[in-house]
């Protein structure tokens, strides 16, 4: 997966270098909008198919699939090293309830299957600190807090406190349009016993468009 991530950030990236960002373009475009997309390194790691025992009856949640994490984000830049934004995250994870049953010679037949999902929707106010630049690449950092919405296929939802972090960030580009990638987290939990998401989202790319 981190491969991919490589892949995808180069041939975002490839296009956007011959060109550069000045102060004075900075000055003049604060406002930036970007769409991204980011691993779902926990949701893998925690949600995965239950196996279903031969010759015995049961329930078991299989076939998971996963969204991965979708967002968007707006930034005004109060300065050449300071923004302030909000951002939309949205990442869900879907999976089938498969219900086994045996026939009159004992073989376990799969009897139901219903399609379920849940999802995560964090709404976040956040901040970035550049604090190196160059003709074509701005490094920085950030923080997101803000409430999370944890649903599922029935309606129920609960609200929780969501964090994200911006460990490492890259641009590049000049002008309007621009890439970035970033190295960092996301979380979303009601409590120590009711964890939505714990640091996922360690990788993730954008492309963006300043004005």
């Amino acid at each position: 997966m981190r491969n991919i991530f490589i892949l995808l950030l180069v041939c975002s990236i490839i296009p956007l270098v011959s060109k550069a960002e000045t102060k004075e373009t900075r000055d003049a475009q604060r406002h930036e909008v970007r769409i991204g997309y980011g691993d779902p390194m926990y949701e893998t790691m925690r949600w995965k198919d239950e196996p279903n025992k031969l010759s015995v009856p049961m329930n078991v949640r299989q076939n998971y699939r996963y969204t991965g994490h979708i967002y968007g984000e707006y930034m005004y830049r109060v300065n050449s090293w300071f923004g302030v934004g909000a951002q939309v995250d949205f990442g869900a994870t879907m999976f089938d309830y498969n219900s086994y049953q045996l026939d009159d010679k004992g073989n376990q037949f799969l009897a139901s299957s219903e399609y379920r999902y849940f999802y995560d929707v964090c709404i976040m106010p956040s901040v970035r600190f550049t604090y190196f630049h160059r003709e074509w690449v701005n490094l920085y950092s950030g923080i997101q807090l803000g409430p999370g919405i944890h649903a599922d296929y029935k309606g129920r939802y609960e609200v929780g406190a969501a964090f994200g972090m911006t460990a490492l960030g890259v641009s590049v580009g000049k002008d309007h349009w621009f890439g970035a990638a970033e190295f960092g987290g996301l979380s979303n939990l009601q409590s120590l016993t009711a964890i939505y998401l714990m640091w996922t989202k360690w990788f993730n790319i954008s492309v963006g468009y300043r004005f």
